[in-house]
């Protein structure tokens, strides 16, 4: 069903009041960040979304505006469970720096070495290459940005009976796009392969590495691939926006029985968490990496990423989902800005964000 797209009322959830340990100047600059979110939902650009400024490990703001679902109308809470899509990927990249710090994985190894069917990867031109763990982390595996099996069936029941190891077959039968490390592609198959050697490597599922290695250690209660039958209600429905009307492009249907966990794109999550897995990478955070591993995933690999994290501004690292989610922290300041929507329109998206930012950034900047 379509709807036409309208403005819709601001519906403000705002924290206990902690901005008196900042200054009313930055509390001032602060705000233009959360008016920015509340007029994009005024004017009818996105039907909700949320807010969430951490500043040394501490929530220093979070606020929510508009609805999750429009009909029937659902505020959008602080605690609303969203769909973080590419969100996932510096999770599974962060998974697999556990495993190197535990000896069994090397990022400079071939991914054959793991998984054998990849031994006879070339590209069209049937030149033979290796591509490495490392590759795989930083988009410049030459490894095809789509993921076969997924595009008939994605969130249908037919693409959740899949199970990782299927799809990453599927994968090592394709050719390579590029020779690996000549250029970057943003990919969303090569994650697969990398949950994939997860597996293999850790002996474990994916989904049960990750809770045990990162949701639990960092007390992510509200995270992970399979939303209980008693979250439903606190999850946002995704919109997609085509013209000037807004259909329904997916909602948590607790019937599925699910396989698949999408190693790309497949987590459910909130801005707290999200938050605090952020602070993980900050000096002061709790983490669940060594320094040096941090270090690693936040060394430049090329021109836009390092070990999965987005690199774009200096000091800052970041990541996006299409499905309206993002982050993104700054090693000098300590600050980690969580902006959440649940609509599918990427134009529209990078630039909200990238103002939300600007405006935060600001209040942070020291004077010389």
């Amino acid at each position: 069903m379509f709807l036409m797209l309208r403005p819709y009322r601001s519906l403000l959830l705002v924290l206990p009041a902690v901005l008196a340990v900042i200054s009313s100047a930055m509390a001032q600059s602060l705000e233009k960040g959360f008016q920015i979110v509340e007029q994009a939902v005024s004017d009818g650009s996105i039907p909700g979304a949320s807010l969430l400024i951490m500043h040394k490990g501490k929530v220093i703001d979070q606020r929510a505006y508009g609805v999750c679902e429009i009909d029937p109308a659902r505020p959008f809470q602080t605690d609303t469970i969203c769909w973080i899509a590419s969100l996932t990927k510096p999770f599974t990249a962060t998974a697999a720096m556990k495993l190197v710090e535990q000896g069994k994985l090397q990022l400079d190894e071939p991914i054959e070495k793991y998984l054998p069917q990849f031994s006879q990867l070339s590209t069209v031109a049937g030149t033979r290459h290796s591509v490495t763990v490392r590759q795989l982390m930083s988009h410049s595996s030459g490894i095809p940005a789509a993921v076969p099996l997924r595009e008939s069936f994605f969130f249908t029941q037919r693409w959740y009976d899949r199970s990782l190891a299927e799809v990453v077959d599927a994968i090592a039968e394709r050719p390579l796009d590029f020779a690996p490390g000549t250029e970057v592609h943003y990919s969303n198959a090569a994650p697969y392969v990398l949950g994939r050697i997860i597996e293999v490597t850790s002996g474990k599922p994916f989904d049960e590495f990750l809770r045990e290695e990162i949701f639990e250690p960092l007390h992510l209660t509200d995270t992970g691939f399979f939303l209980p039958a008693e979250k439903v209600n606190r999850s946002a429905v995704v919109y997609r926006r085509q013209s000037n009307t807004l259909s329904v492009f997916c909602r948590c249907d607790p019937q599925w029985k699910v396989r698949m966990t999408m190693p790309d794109g497949g987590l459910f999550s909130t801005p707290a968490d999200i938050a605090q897995f952020a602070n993980s990478f900050l000096a002061h955070g709790p983490g669940v990496l060594s320094q040096d591993s941090v270090a690693a995933m936040l060394t430049a690999q090329n021109a836009d990423y390092g070990l999965s994290w987005i690199l774009d501004k200096e000091n800052q690292f970041s990541h996006w989902g299409s499905s309206g989610t993002f982050v993104w922290a700054d090693q000098k300041t300590e600050v980690v800005g969580v902006f959440f929507s649940q609509i599918q329109d990427y134009d529209l998206l990078a630039k909200l964000r990238n103002r939300v930012r600007d405006a935060v950034d600001e209040a942070f900047v020291v004077p010389r």
